[in-house]
């Protein structure tokens, strides 16, 4: 058993390892990403410092090109194209480090929208995403959503956009970075007064956002946010709206024609004509798009009427109105335009949910039959094992049987041996004791001498039990168990038949019992009878085959 768990152990070692994928190990390159956040201008430095890096390892490589894209982007450098982080992209799209797939997918997309490339960073950002959901990357989760959201608002998508800037705002909350969550709510607000929802909605996510840039000290951020609410306030409340647009006039230089035109406009409906006509001035040096143009022709309308030009107030209001004609034709078409994007983007989606979904079933499939693979190799190599071990168990049983049999065998012989030269001893001394009492009729000692030698080497009756009992355990008590056959048997016969055993030939059989070989033969005869033998088989013949089965 301790065999398969190693076996089982080992196999699932390998499969993971077989799919596993190493990240980076070079020092310079790893010191580099410790300095990307707070000082990316030092790591780019560190990074450059490396010579050749096409010549490093892939996974050195794909790690350099990652590092260094992030660093070039923190410091603003200009891309022509993807081509530096495609080279991770190729690298980890196929290993098992999903959080570096994300990143690279990711900023090959944030490149190809700083490109104007919307479709191409859409593939890229949608790549990002498969990989990131593996991980625990909110912030990039966050900032990848946050961009998908700007080519959806680009692609006036609105509704889908405002989806992606409110996940993109979940993950900034989970990865706790207080500054893109400023944009997310200024975002989320912008999308809400787009998709004309309540007022106060559209001012409550404003003013999240404005509360947040002020506290992180992002001072660009919160004078766009005021400014905008001044833009969203203009036909609503004329004092707040101008005061706010003054905000984005004075730090924004380069948008100051843009914000002209709601100045003059709410100047106009405060009754402030000079600082109307001033405002209404630069605007119309500039006008910037359909709806800068129809607010400043408005503004320029009510400034002519409160001059009491009539005439003038009616022609500006005509513009006016023809432009805002222009820009409700373009409205009605942008909308038509965002009805198809999301049909054909529900249809996609419906097409790519149906896709994931027969991919995700094709991936069940195949690891359940993996699962069933392994299962079945477990059973198998369990089975092998309890099959082997049980071979092994019975081959050992088996020798150590042989080894008991050859062990006993070679003490009985041993035995057989010992009680062979006992007797033989004792044959020898009883034949020499009867010839010596022969010659010794005469000598008066004779009753003595017997007495002595007889204790020292003639059989008496308690040494024939003892031979017949040794003798009926070396042949593993087949002598007992003729007795037990043939209870006819006496107590003659069976010393008879000890010395058969023991291959005593007849004529020692007959000095030790003092017996004639005729008397000798009569009684071989009467235990044939007795054990129910043929007359025609001889007694030692059939004793031996006995012994023997």
């Amino acid at each position: 058993m301790k065999n398969t768990n190693f076996l089982f152990s080992l196999l699932v070692v390998v499969l993971l390892f077989s799919c596993k994928s190493h990240d980076t190990k070079n020092k310079a390159i790893l010191r580099a990403e410790a300095l990307l956040i707070s000082f990316p201008d030092s790591a780019s430095h560190l990074l450059a410092s490396l010579s050749h890096p096409e010549k490093l390892s892939s996974v050195d490589y794909a790690a350099w090109c990652l590092i260094y894209t992030q660093a070039q982007l923190k410091l603003h450098t200009e891309f022509r194209s993807d081509s530096l982080i495609m080279n991770s992209v190729n690298y980890y799209k196929n290993s098992n480090l999903p959080a570096q797939a994300g990143k690279a997918y990711y900023l090959s997309g944030y490149i190809n929208h700083r490109l104007k490339k919307n479709t191409e960073a859409m593939k890229a950002f949608k790549q990002a995403e498969f990989f990131l959901n593996k991980t625990g990357e909110n912030k990039f989760k966050g900032l990848l959503d946050y961009y998908i959201a700007e080519i959806c608002s680009e692609d006036e998508l609105y509704t889908y956009s405002l989806q992606y800037y409110k996940k993109s705002l979940n993950y900034f909350k989970l990865s706790n970075d207080l500054n893109f969550q400023a944009y997310d709510y200024r975002d989320i607000s912008n999308m809400y007064f787009r998709l004309h929802y309540p007022f106060d909605s559209v001012m409550y996510y404003s003013n999240q956002a404005l509360k947040l840039s002020k506290d992180q000290g992002d001072s660009i951020n919160y004078y766009f946010i005021l400014s905008r609410q001044g833009e969203m306030l203009y036909n609503r409340n004329y004092a707040l709206s101008n005061k706010f647009i003054h905000q984005g006039y004075r730090f924004f230089p380069d948008r100051r024609s843009y914000y002209a035109a709601f100045l003059s406009y709410t100047y106009s409906m405060l009754n402030q004509r000079d600082s109307a006509q001033y405002y209404l001035n630069i605007s119309l040096s500039r006008p910037l798009n359909i709806k800068t143009k129809v607010i400043t022709y408005m503004a320029a309308a009510y400034a002519s009427k409160n001059e009491g030009n009539n005439d003038k107030a009616f022609h500006y209001f005509e513009k006016a109105y023809l432009f805002r004609d222009s820009v409700f034709e373009q409205s009605i078409q942008s909308q038509l335009y965002r009805i198809d994007k999301q049909y054909d983007l529900s249809k996609k989606e419906a097409e790519n949910s149906k896709l994931k979904i027969n991919t995700r079933n094709q991936v069940i499939v195949i690891g359940l039959l993996t699962i069933i693979v392994l299962i079945g190799l477990i059973i198998f190599l369990i089975l092998s094992n309890r099959y082997k071990k049980k071979q092994i168990e019975h081959r050992a049983e088996k020798l150590q049987m042989e080894y008991d049999i050859n062990v006993e065998k070679v003490e009985n012989n041993q035995k057989k041996e010992l009680l062979l030269s006992k007797l033989q001893n004792r044959i020898e001394n009883t034949l020499h004791f009867n010839r010596l009492q022969m010659g010794l009729l005469q000598n008066e000692k004779l009753d003595d001498f017997k007495k002595k030698i007889s204790e020292q080497a003639i059989l008496s009756e308690t040494d024939w039990e003892y031979y017949m009992l040794e003798t009926n355990h070396i042949f593993d008590s087949k002598i007992s168990n003729l007795s037990g056959v043939n209870p006819q048997l006496t107590q003659s016969d069976l010393i008879v038949i000890t010395l058969i055993c023991l291959r005593v030939d007849i004529s020692n059989c007959c000095s030790l019992l003092n017996m004639k070989k005729n008397a000798m033969y009569h009684r071989r005869k009467i235990i044939k009878d007795r054990i129910g033998i043929s007359k025609d088989i001889d007694l030692e013949d059939w004793i031996h085959d006995y012994l023997e089965l």
